[in-house]
């Protein structure tokens, strides 16, 4: 099996919302304990963004508001939720460009909402990249 990768830019994106692709999670042991680490792809863009949460069974954690984002509904009390299940949906990242103590720029992932759809009686807004 070839062993490939795509060069990126180090161009950081402008801070804006971007649809993703959830392509990889796993757990990994970070300065603040066992977290997730969340791999997206921004197709549009030809970009990957890696993000961190903790690992936490609480609703209001980042790790289940970004599951139910990536689910298109929130997470209920009481249900299991199997993160490796999540990869390969999408949902739209809020991201922001910012900048380091040395003068680098990089991206950072601020949230994760949900894609956007009509609700009935309400049409899609044209040219939304979201739909």
């Amino acid at each position: 099996m070839a062993i490939t990768i795509t060069a990126q830019s180090g161009e950081p994106l402008p801070t804006g919302e971007y649809r993703v692709e959830l392509t990889a999670i796993e757990l990994s042991n970070g300065q603040y304990g066992e977290q997730l680490k969340w791999t997206f792809s921004v197709p549009d863009k030809g970009r990957n963004l890696v993000a961190y949460s903790t690992f936490s069974a609480s609703l209001a954690s980042k790790c289940m508001r970004w599951a139910g984002a990536l689910l298109n509904r929130p997470v209920q009390a009481g249900e299991q939720v199997d993160f490796e299940a999540l990869v390969g949906k999408t949902a739209v990242a809020v991201v922001l460009r910012k900048r380091k103590e040395d003068g680098s720029e990089y991206n950072a992932v601020d949230d994760l909402l949900p894609l956007r759809t009509a609700t009935a009686g309400e049409p899609a807004e044209e040219g939304d990249p979201f739909e």
